[in-house]
């Protein structure tokens, strides 16, 4: 008697990136937003190419002076330093301890200068020791999120999936003054 033979059958999706993204991902309008971005922020294309997909949707609020790119007006720049802070707490009250410290040095170093009046331009925030992509890109989605007045995906999670219930009760939503 032949041994039986058991098939499996797996099915794997044809696409695995919604094709609405791609249409929008390289845009003329894309391209040209992430050579704007490099040439005036001195950062890679990769990078430049990242913040400008995440920019994109609130891309002409960009373009102002006073916008995430530009020179942060005093209330802009308190609310991403109070952002900062919260995030601090968030990640101490789910025991993530590094980047609890990692968020309080950020908070610090923009409330630093937020005491000394000293404005804040993207172009040499993101050079200072300690500020890394990661920051750069949470600042941006703070600046994105400000248009509707929605957590940023960062606080999402630290409420929704990492149990930071504490800080969800206090969080105040995202505001960009230009």
């Amino acid at each position: 008697m032949a041994p039986s033979v058991q098939v499996v059958t797996t099915v794997v999706p044809q696409r695995l990136i919604d094709t609405r993204e791609i249409d929008m991902i390289f845009t003329s309008e894309l391209n040209k937003l992430a050579w704007q971005i490099k040439r005036e922020m001195g950062i890679s294309w990769g990078a430049a190419l990242r913040f400008a997909i995440k920019v994109a949707p609130v891309a002409d609020a960009a373009q102002q002076s006073t916008s995430v790119f530009g020179t942060w007006t005093a209330q802009a720049h308190r609310a991403v330093a109070g952002h900062f802070w919260g995030l601090h707490k968030a990640y101490s009250e789910i025991g993530d301890t590094g980047r609890s410290i990692a968020m309080s040095k950020v908070s610090k170093t923009l409330f630093a200068m937020y005491e000394e009046m000293e404005p804040v331009c993207f172009r040499s925030l993101i050079r200072q020791r300690g500020i890394k992509e990661s920051v750069a890109s949470e600042i941006i989605d703070f600046f994105v999120a400000s248009a509707d007045r929605s957590p940023t995906a960062r606080t999402r999670d630290l409420i929704m999936n990492q149990g930071a219930t504490e800080y969800g009760q206090r969080v105040i939503l995202p505001t960009w003054t230009f």
